[in-house]
């Protein structure tokens, strides 16, 4: 059962992960650790350069506020030791653990790096996917050299949960205000520094990114002396890449997971880490890039409804859960929940059921008899390499219903631009979406709302006045009441998307491979540093 954060008004104290994982004590760093992954997304290393998923090959060198605790998922100290929330949400005063150290000699981490990093991920033209809710600060006071304290308008009670190491997509890791500007944006981006456990060595553009160990790190000192990523896009070539010893550690889609097992190739689940969903671009009616001939968008809202429907009812999802992710996952008929989050009802969890004569008829009723032509991004995403085959599985379906699917594979860091603008009216993608922390509003607000950096979702006016909500509601079981007896049933009528279900996350591992402790619903790759060597 995935766990939520509670908002107190007292100081959260929880002990911090590292103090039980460090590795001070340990042999020095030996060897080389290479990962091969399906994409680097945007290859940048700023936090307003980046929109937040690169944070899997990012996350090896920088640290954030907070993390999450890998037994229990909740909050946890980071570079800040302590933390309280007081007013209801609108201050949080973040206390600095002392003697964290840059990379390069460049200095100890102050609260002053903190305010400049937010004060960077809030300003205009930032392309970070949380740049809305951190231009909501009002006013961020730098009490001392280790306290700093960030005041809203409005009670901000998950604000935590977007300063922490263990959520997918962590977006604010730690700069060094030196660094930044006495290098320049130019000169960080070439050479990043930050606070973690492996420092940076190289990155060669679509090829590979290079870290080299930080022996007696503060917090954990690696197990390898090098961690290698390399950009493979094909999954047979990944594992083909695993199984001759070339690469140690492979991220794969749940269906190659029994081809490993046969061939004895050790595999880590980690389960319940993503809800997956088909987008439907070109649901933002308010903005200029609108298009009203988009049939599942289009000015007529109960025509646009039908043929949504049909795409939903022309897509066997539990055999695209088999067969395709492997059997690995739960499917579902709801929105970014899992069977187990309080706020999944019974009504909310039943998908639409696989009827393709029905979908049929419905198009002809929204006035699409012979269908209609559209096209299906084919793009994989960091730590989901697996969505490509989604939407080609999606594609070949809705093709049995009179729909004419032009497939278009392309990179995540080409597509950056297109959702951040909401350039792809009438264009689906695959798209799996973190479960772990956030609530569903949460990931809405990102993502599903008008004054959102992108879109990858709907945007509504019913949306934004529950998110609104939502966002400034200090109690939980208030927002667990909101989601599910509001939010949920709106989102089930109206039908923004294929909904597909909960998803599992899958790697290869190789011979060299030790224990690796990872954080329960944590997607995609983390924990680098705890890696441990094979004996």
């Amino acid at each position: 059962m995935r766990l939520r954060l509670w908002i107190s008004t007292m100081a959260v104290t929880a002990v911090c992960l590292s103090t039980a994982v460090a590795a001070h004590g340990q042999a020095k760093p030996e060897g080389t650790l290479t990962v091969a992954v399906a994409t680097f997304g945007n290859e940048r290393w700023l936090p307003h350069l980046y929109v937040g998923a690169e944070d899997v090959v990012l996350k090896p060198m920088y640290e954030n506020l907070l993390t999450r605790d890998p037994k229990t998922g909740e909050l946890a100290p980071m570079l800040a030791e302590r933390w309280k929330v007081a007013d209801g949400g609108r201050t949080w005063t973040f206390y600095l653990r002392k003697g964290v150290q840059f990379h390069g000699g460049l200095g100890e981490l102050t609260a002053e790096d903190v305010r400049f990093t937010f004060a960077t991920i809030a300003r205009d033209g930032s392309a970070n996917s949380l740049a809305p809710e951190f231009r909501l600060i009002k006013s961020m006071e730098v009490e001392n050299p280790y306290t700093l304290t960030v005041r809203f308008e409005k009670p901000f009670v998950v604000f935590g949960n977007k300063v922490n190491q263990g959520l997918f997509a962590s977006v604010a890791f730690i700069q060094s205000k030196r660094h930044v500007e006495s290098a320049k944006e130019d000169g960080a981006e070439r050479h990043p520094i930050s606070t973690g456990p492996w420092k940076f060595v190289e990155h060669v553009r679509g090829d590979r990114i290079v870290y080299e160990a930080v022996e007696n790190h503060w917090r954990a000192t690696p197990h390898f002396k090098r961690l290698v990523f390399v950009k493979v896009p094909e999954p047979s070539t990944r594992m083909a890449m695993l199984r001759a010893g070339g690469v140690d550690v492979i991220e794969i889609g749940g269906e190659y997971a029994d081809e490993l097992k046969k061939v004895g190739v050790r595999t880590l689940l980690m389960p319940n880490t993503s809800w997956l969903y088909i987008i439907l671009g070109g649901q933002w009616a308010t903005k200029a890039t609108y298009d009203p001939k988009v049939p599942w968008a289009q000015p007529d809202a109960e025509r646009a409804r039908k043929v949504r429907i049909a795409l939903n009812l022309a897509v066997d999802k539990q055999a695209i859960m088999q067969r395709v992710l492997g059997g690995l996952g739960t499917v579902m008929g709801s929105w970014l929940m899992y069977p187990s989050d309080p706020w999944a009802s019974d009504a909310l969890k039943k998908p639409y059921p696989y009827d393709p004569a029905k979908a049929k008829a419905l198009l002809a009723e929204a006035g699409y008899p012979s269908g209609f032509e559209t096209t299906m991004n084919l793009t994989a995403w960091p730590g989901r390499g697996f969505l490509p085959d989604v939407g080609e599985a999606v594609a070949t379906y809705w093709e049995k219903i009179g729909i004419r699917v032009k497939r278009r594979p392309v990179d995540r860091a080409i597509f950056a631009a297109d959702f951040r603008a909401r350039a792809y009216s009438g264009v689906a993608l695959a798209y799996a979406s973190p479960l772990v922390a956030p609530e569903p509003w949460e990931v809405m607000y990102r993502a599903g709302y008008t004054k959102a950096a992108l879109n990858l979702f709907v945007e509504h006016p019913k949306l934004d006045e529950l998110i609104d909500r939502l966002a400034a509601q200090p109690s939980f079981p208030e927002r667990v009441r909101i989601m599910r007896d509001e939010m949920g049933p709106w989102l089930s009528e109206y039908v923004p998307g294929v909904a597909i279900g909960s998803a599992h996350s899958i790697a290869g591992l190789g011979p060299k491979v030790g224990d690796w402790p990872v954080i329960p619903g944590h997607m995609g790759f983390h924990n680098w540093e705890y890696i441990g060597r094979a004996r």
